[in-house]
């Protein structure tokens, strides 16, 4: 019983030793590549993604145009920093502001707004990708500013648009 055992054993044994190092080759078709290439080109066409915006007009009729132009250039004086868009949905035209990534921020920035507009409230939307997902910026650790006790300077890392 003992020597059959101590034989299935170094037969297994031998047996895992002859695989050829755990590579293997894969065979695919062809169209598996243009179909993940196809997939890449229609995500890097659309620069959006699911986030939250700030509605704070919704008007509709003959002047509601004029009276959106009105009230993009009013917030524009207001606040220059924060983008907005002028939505169509058929009848209204909507003014929604921002490009906030999660409804956290969207509220934040709410508790500011809803001083001036009081008709204003968060929606989810579309948002263009905002400017810090994708950071194009260079820092060279070289030029980075040191404070007595070795640590890095914050304040060099805020970003404006």
């Amino acid at each position: 019983m003992r020597y059959t055992l101590l034989i299935l054993l170094c037969v297994l044994s031998l047996c895992s030793f002859s695989q050829n190092d755990g590579y293997k080759i894969l065979e695919q078709d062809q169209r598996i590549e243009q179909l993940i290439q196809r997939q890449k080109d229609i995500h890097a066409a659309d620069n959006t993604i699911d986030g939250f915006r700030i509605q704070i007009f919704m008007e509709s009729g003959n002047d509601a145009v004029e009276l959106a132009n009105a009230a993009m250039e009013e917030f524009m004086d207001k606040y220059p920093d924060i983008p907005i868009y002028l939505i169509f949905g058929q009848p209204y035209y909507r003014l929604r502001v921002g490009d906030f990534r999660t409804r956290l921020e969207a509220e934040k920035a709410f508790q500011t707004l809803s001083q001036d507009y009081k008709k204003a409230f968060v929606t989810s939307d579309r948002i263009q990708l905002p400017y810090n997902v994708f950071c194009d910026t260079i820092i060279d650790l070289n030029d980075l500013e040191f404070i007595e006790n070795d640590s890095i300077d914050m304040e060099i890392f805020y970003y404006e648009d």
